[in-house]
């Protein structure tokens, strides 16, 4: 049987907030919308849908202060110095050839280099989708670890983007749905504002996540009973199959899950070397 696969991806959390406002929603799930549910805070970690939606476009003032505190202190300790070898009159090694010339710089030495001509770019995708048993704290942790190792790779002169999942599930063998949202691109800053919530609120994927495959077009009766099964909890086969399809492994392009997180300790450099990233 042929695969049913769908992935989209949105440039900016306003995009995909967009998308899920303007499209229709899907007949299948005109009974009931899990995405709006009222009630079971502790699960969503918000009161409704349109709190999410603040906390979403404006930012979740509950974790921007945390989220700075944490990283702000962590960049200090990232100190990455980029040196290349040049010929000048003193230095800490003879320059033999130009010694040889009679020309006077004639010793090697180490100067930093405060522009670097080409840069390497690096894609990394985080998917916390997970059990209802995970907590917001777990969630946090793995989030603020991407952001770490993003902030090494960005002193390391290694410019990064920064996709989150939203939803990534599979329905039956054959289908799986999925899409992913930027939240940093490769030449801008850390917007913690803009992060908070994807990274460390489950109601990103319990809602938002919900709320898209609410509004995807086609036959999703099949969807609406439970919305699917995480794609982490798939078979390695399987979500090898779905992210290579999709475009998300590959040269350049580094997909982490909470499972990646968990296994690093949620130490941004083990993850690193787990991940094979040089």
């Amino acid at each position: 049987m042929a695969k049913d696969f769908r992935f989209e991806n949105f440039k900016s959390v306003y995009e995909f907030e967009k998308a899920i406002r303007t499209r229709p929603l899907n007949e299948a799930f005109k009974g009931e919308q899990v995405s709006k549910n009222k009630g079971d805070s502790d699960w969503y970690q918000t009161e409704n849908f349109d709190e999410a939606n603040d906390f979403l476009l404006k930012g979740w003032n509950a974790k921007i202060d945390e989220i700075r505190t944490v990283l702000e202190k962590f960049s200090s300790k990232v100190v990455v110095e980029r040196r290349k070898l040049r010929s000048d009159i003193v230095g800490f090694m003879p320059n033999v050839p130009s010694a040889i010339k009679g020309f006077p710089q004639s010793m090697y030495r180490y100067t930093k280099v405060n522009k670097i001509e080409s840069q390497r770019v690096l894609h990394l995708i985080l998917n916390t989708c997970s059990t209802g048993s995970t907590s917001g704290e777990t969630l946090l942790n793995a989030g603020l670890t991407v952001l770490k190792l993003a902030m090494i790779l960005d002193k390391s002169n290694v410019r990064t983007k920064i996709d989150v999942v939203p939803k990534m599930s599979y329905e039956g063998v054959n289908k799986c749905y999925g899409c992913t949202v930027t939240i940093k691109d490769y030449r801008q800053s850390f917007n913690y504002a803009k992060m908070a919530y994807p990274i460390a609120n489950p109601s990103f994927f319990r809602r938002h996540g919900f709320a898209w495959l609410e509004h995807l077009d086609g036959d999703m009766r099949d969807w609406a009973g439970g919305y699917g099964q995480s794609i982490h909890r798939r078979s390695k086969s399987e979500q090898k199959e779905y992210l290579e399809w999709a475009g998300l492994l590959g040269d350049g392009t580094v997909y982490i899950d909470l499972d990646d997180c968990k296994e690093a300790g949620f130490d941004p450099v083990e993850l690193m070397e787990n991940k094979g990233i040089k």
